[in-house]
């Protein structure tokens, strides 16, 4: 834990910190495999590289402030090469935006090459980040590969009907976790079912599990 590591990317390796020990675990797939530990000459060229990043969002952020366009710009993303500069601005309105107005102020002062890029809904907390109502960062913008649809079926399924703000995360759409927490529910029903046998629902066994997730449910709600 700590080691700074280089790990594969389609853009090529990108300098990361292990901050999880080793442990086992239940793979459908494989697991990247990483280049090797980081030299101290690549750790310095990626903090250089994040400092040059935060310039260029307060410069993008500036630009449209001084030209009064009435948008956030959220993050950018940087691609390099010898031949040219690109940079992606992510952004979120209210209203519509004229890209005319903004493309060109930016490339000028940017010296690059600019696509803007609209975010909304879980696309915009997964760029900005945060905290969800469990006190971890958000699962969007940690572990999640991309987001996905929630269906409202699972807030019933998992008692979560009577507080609706209990199942919505920040991003104003129903929270990510419904969907993955789903198969464990699914295993208890099951499991419950199975323990009720010819004594009914009443068995001790059933008693405790129901008593547990009621009061899973309550600490979740709260």
């Amino acid at each position: 834990m700590g080691s700074w590591l280089l790990y594969p990317t389609p853009d090529g390796p990108l300098v990361c910190r292990c901050v999880w020990g080793p442990e086992e675990v239940v793979l459908d797939g494989t697991l990247p495999v990483c280049a090797g530990i980081a030299d101290d000459e690549a750790v310095a060229a990626a903090a250089q590289d994040r400092h040059r990043r935060a310039e260029i969002l307060d410069t993008a952020r500036r630009t449209v402030e001084e030209l009064g366009v009435d948008m956030e710009i959220l993050a950018i993303d940087l691609v390099e090469s010898d031949e040219n500069r690109f940079i992606a601005v992510y952004f979120r309105a209210r209203h519509r935006v004229e890209f005319a107005t903004i493309v060109g102020p930016l490339a000028r002062r940017l010296h690059a090459r600019i696509d803007l890029r609209q975010l909304r809904g879980r696309d915009t907390a997964r760029a900005v980040g945060g905290v969800g109502v469990c006190g971890r960062s958000l699962c969007c913008a940690t572990f999640l590969p991309e987001p996905f649809s929630i269906a409202s079926r699972l807030v019933s399924e998992q008692g979560m009907a009577s507080n609706p703000l209990a199942v919505t995360g920040v991003c104003g759409k129903l929270m990510c976790c419904l969907r993955y927490e789903s198969p464990y529910y699914a295993d208890f029903d099951a499991a419950v079912g199975e323990a009720s046998g010819p004594e009914g629902p009443g068995c001790p066994l059933v008693s405790v599990c129901s008593g547990r997730r009621q009061l899973y449910q309550e600490h979740k709600n709260a």
